[in-house]
């Protein structure tokens, strides 16, 4: 994994956290917003629009379901974020 990729996934740590107001240490690479940490379909979209907007990347809300996991996240916003940069 790149410098690149690891600050980008720390990044979507931090937006995850703080939408979800948990600490960064408490979102797994793997673990479900859902099951371990009660996350709802309105703190999916938040996280959505803090990613759009922090990242000035568009994503659609299509996406979301494949977005319950920090790995997840940084899977969808990498597909969008190519040839972005």
């Amino acid at each position: 994994m790149s410098t690149t990729d690891t600050a980008l996934i720390d990044e979507l740590r931090e937006i995850v956290a703080d939408v979800l107001e948990v600490e960064p240490e408490e979102i797994t690479e793997t673990g479900l917003f859902s099951e371990e940490h009660e996350a709802d379909s309105l703190q999916a979209i938040e996280v959505l629009a803090r990613i759009e907007k922090t990242l000035r990347v568009a994503v659609p809300q299509t996406e979301l379901p494949n977005m319950g996991s920090l790995d997840g996240v940084y899977r969808v916003v990498s597909q969008y974020t190519e040839g972005n940069a």
